[in-house]
């Protein structure tokens, strides 16, 4: 700690997670701002909907102010656009210089995709198909599927995903099941290919085709939003073939996505019925079906149109100086989080303070273990192992990997923009089958998004990510109460207990997916998922639709565990410095009021938008989040005087307690 900190602690207030738990504990008053009560409605009781009485003002104002998560979307759009058009780094100027050319003149731009697609409409046998499909992956394409570097389920195997959603716009209704939309967005981009010299028959095939394909790619995602939101891919592997010379062209495929001679030796595993391993199949025997030779072809000449067109302006009337920067840029996931997190200032990301609540929490949850009446030793000793196994990656790496740095000197923005989407490929590349303790940010950096405001953990890996959005303002707030701070932990701990949910606890300590419960304490276990089941089944949606507790029962598993190290964690702050009484219950209830304002989200002033999270979200709806989790906790009872005749009030014997 430096003597600046040591002194700013000193002088405004001992409380200051900054300061080192061998401060003297001295008892205190928490006087810094706590503005969450300016939305209480008193008449509502707390028991019958702590939600509404919690944020009972801003769900009834005719202009309700931005939650914290839209408030932050556009911080970090600020930020990323900040750093597109200020950052001095070498990448950025080159990028910036060929834009401002581009926008000027684009010939060199339109020429090049030009050869592209002429290349693609040569196109007419299964040979010729697999050479362009060659060429297109080592310019860094990913035309129809691409590799990911991690195992599904702890298993070996060579794990693929679609290549679909590859323009933000048909992403967007991908998550939200919206073909309709897609295809419109398909079409639009396709028309484009008439200032390409298309005649209007071969436009509307080439749409047909790509139509057909993007909506098996985006059916084989089975999107929830909670994949939308986490760098996390819904992968399927190579499915095993009863023939070898099948078998011997779809090694041939993966050989030129980038599978290792090594991975192509490893075991692989039937995961069912799948459009996309189906389609990978399909691809490898197009030689037997030269019918869908053109279908291929027409969707990779969809697809290289919709990567390129954002870097031809004279076509693409909407392109623009912001736009092209971003969208060249957002091919080298790695080198963009690096950019991002200088421009934005290491000092603005919690992360050492975010780390040291973390190791607390995992101290907590051992101890936790240690002390539960339901579960066996022998079960003890594998949780215990397991959550001192877990790896942390907050924030951003302590020290870059320069040999990840783009080569960016192309003969013109589009020759730039093919070295960025080579060089993500090569990252990708180079993490694949290695060792994740060994990788660490070099992966996951490659993989997730600085602006995304999120947190998430990975059980075939053990490792819990938090992204920089998550712990900056305005949501994890300093100069605000601790109780509002020691609130946004309850994410902390939600991620952490994602190890030890109905799902996460079916993994090892090394992400292997083994059982590793006895069967006496599975069952208990289970039993208590049922419990959680029930009660959430009790909450409503809105009016007429109750909550789906099976559904989200993997998510409120996580919020009370959460909940439970969060609050833990921060009465334990509260004894160090001395409350007590009143003072010690004014800020629990500070506490109770800020995780409220965590779950401050628009979709609950749109009934519709409620509909649409309980059809498509694994977590449940934001005041059943904070009702839900209120229920359970022995102090909010207390605090807030809930009593039995109250629509929330759980009987003491029926809160169900995990850990």
């Amino acid at each position: 700690m430096t003597l600046a900190a040591v002194l700013c602690c000193a002088i405004t207030m001992p409380m200051l997670t900054s300061c080192t738990i061998e401060d003297n504990p001295v008892p205190v008053t928490d006087d810094l701002p706590f503005t969450y009560d300016s939305e209480i409605d008193y008449s509502v009781r707390p028991g019958d909907d702590f939600y509404k009485y919690a944020l009972g003002q801003w769900l009834n104002s005719s202009n309700p102010s931005p939650s914290i998560s839209k408030q932050i979307q556009e911080e970090m759009q600020q930020v990323h656009n900040n750093m597109l058009n200020t950052s001095t780094a070498p990448v950025m100027v080159t990028l910036r210089s060929q834009v401002d050319q581009t926008l000027k003149d684009d010939s060199k731009n339109k020429a090049l995709l030009s050869e592209r697609l002429q290349m693609l409409e040569q196109v007419t046998t299964a040979d010729q198909l697999f050479k362009a499909f060659e060429t297109l992956q080592s310019l860094g394409y990913s035309p129809l599927f691409r590799l990911i570097p991690y195992g599904d389920e702890g298993k070996k195997g060579i794990n693929i995903i679609t290549s679909g959603a590859m323009t933000q716009e048909v992403a967007r209704y991908a998550a939200r099941k919206d073909n309709k939309s897609m295809d419109s967005v398909i079409t639009a981009y396709c028309s484009h290919l008439d200032a390409l010299g298309y005649s209007q028959e071969r436009i509307e095939q080439i749409t047909e085709c790509a139509i057909a394909i993007e909506d098996i790619e985006m059916d084989a995602y089975n999107y929830r939003l909670e994949t939308a939101r986490h760098p996390q891919p819904i992968t399927v592997t190579r499915r095993a073939s009863s023939d070898e010379g099948d078998k011997e062209k779809t090694n041939a495929i993966l050989k030129m996505m980038g599978a290792t001679d090594q991975e192509l030796k490893e075991p692989v595993f039937d995961k069912g019925t799948n459009d996309i391993a189906s389609m990978l199949e399909a691809f490898a025997v197009i030689d037997e079906y030269p019918m869908y030779v053109e279908v291929f072809r027409d969707y990779m000449i969809y697809n290289v149109l919709a990567q390129d067109l954002p870097f031809v302006p004279s076509i693409n009337k909407q392109a623009n100086r912001t736009d092209m920067l971003n969208n060249a840029l957002r091919y080298n996931k790695y080198y963009q989080y690096r950019l991002l997190t200088e421009s934005y200032g290491k000092d603005n990301i919690c992360k050492q303070q975010c780390q040291d609540i973390m190791e607390k929490m995992r101290k907590n949850f051992i101890s936790r273990i240690d002390n539960l009446d339901w579960m066996s030793a022998s079960t003890k000793d594998k949780a215990r192992k397991k959550a001192e196994a877990i790896k942390f990656y907050i924030g951003y790496p302590d020290q870059w990997n320069d040999k990840l740095t783009p080569k960016v000197d192309g003969d013109g923005l589009l020759a730039t923009v093919t070295q960025l989407r080579q060089n993500a490929v090569q990252t990708i590349s180079s993490v694949r089958g290695k060792n994740t303790d060994e990788l660490g940010w070099d992966l996951w950096a490659s993989m997730a998004q600085f602006t995304t405001d999120n947190a998430f953990y990975l059980s075939t890996d053990n490792s819990l990510i938090i992204l920089p959005a998550w712990i900056t303002k305005p949501r994890f707030d300093n100069d605000l109460s601790e109780a509002t701070v020691y609130a946004v932990t309850t994410t902390f701990g939600h991620e952490f207990c994602h190890a030890f949910d109905a799902d996460g606890a079916k993994f090892d300590e090394n992400g292997n997916y083994r059982n590793w419960w006895a069967p006496t304490d599975l069952a208990a276990f289970e039993a208590k998922q049922q419990i959680m089941i029930d009660l959430f089944n009790q909450l409503e949606v809105y009016p007429g639709l109750m909550a789906n507790g099976k559904n989200t029962l993997v998510e409120n598993m996580a919020d009370y565990g959460g909940m439970e190290l969060a609050l833990e964690c921060y009465k334990q702050r509260l004894n160090f410095f001395g409350f007590t009484g009143t003072r010690y219950d004014e800020q629990i209830k500070k506490f109770f009021l800020s995780y409220a304002q965590i779950w401050k989200g628009e979709e609950e002033l749109d009934k519709s938008l409620l509909k649409y999270y309980y059809e498509n979200d694994d977590h449940s709806a934001a005041h059943n989040r904070v009702n839900g989790m209120m229920r359970l906790q022995d102090d909010w009872y207390r605090l807030y005087d809930v009593k039995p005749t109250d629509k929330l009030y759980v009987a003491p014997q029926d809160r169900v307690k995990i850990w």
